[in-house]
């Protein structure tokens, strides 16, 4: 049997409405004075890369964070639903999509894009997304390096899952803004996720091989 790993996305259309989507965006302009900026390894070259869109992270507790956190778990909900229907995953997947990871907002300006890259981090099984209006051009959601390609339209839900093969970009922004939502989906609480990302970190610089680990490989 053949399956289309794309099959794993889940792109669900209008799961918000306008007013909701109107309401986030104002979020993001009242709290723009907090943007910042994010980076990660470029998915093909390795390179640690800055993103040129901006972000503003969604306090806890405000009535937005209630909102998109809501809307959140209800398409985490429905993902379990839709990939229980191919009777092919693990049980127990649906633990591993308990927590939120910086629920933020994201503007897009002229010229503004995220490069090919993957959410996977220690703990990270999943990332969710709203696309939060229509008024631009470019800003196609692409996997694959481009080889799938997703139109989004406002109020548009995506979730798919978080590792090292889902690369996924957005093309450069070439009229307009483009607003939208996003968080990585995880197993465990930020604050355990970080104590381990730590102490797996002092490991790896203190490690001294072992036999007994397994055999180690020179990936060239």
């Amino acid at each position: 049997m053949n399956f289309p790993i794309e099959k794993l996305i889940l792109h669900k259309k209008n799961f918000l409405s306008k007013k909701e989507c109107n309401s986030i965006i104002q979020y993001y302009e009242d709290n723009k004075e907090k943007k910042d900026t994010e980076h990660c390894d470029h998915a093909v070259t390795g390179v640690d890369t800055t993103s040129t869109m901006d972000v503003v992270n969604i306090e806890y507790g405000t009535e937005i964070e209630k909102l998109v956190a809501g809307k959140t778990e209800d398409m985490i909900n429905l993902y379990h639903d839709y990939t229980e229907k191919f009777k092919m995953f693990h049980i127990h997947r649906k633990t591993t999509l308990l927590f939120s990871h910086q629920l933020r907002l994201m503007k897009y300006e002229k010229g503004a894009w995220i490069h090919p890259h993957t959410d996977h981090n220690t703990y990270i099984y999943g990332s969710c997304s709203f696309n939060l209006n229509n008024e631009y051009e470019g800003g196609e959601f692409q996997f694959f390096n481009g080889k799938k390609k997703i139109k989004l339209g406002r109020g548009d839900a995506l979730i798919w899952p978080a590792d090292y093969f889902w690369v996924h970009q957005v093309t450069p922004i070439t009229e307009g803004v483009r607003y939208s939502s996003n968080s990585f989906l995880q197993s465990v609480p930020d604050s355990i996720r970080n104590n381990i990302n730590n102490f797996v970190e002092l490991l790896k610089k203190n490690y001294k091989f072992n036999p007994a680990d397994g055999r180690m490989y020179n990936i060239k």
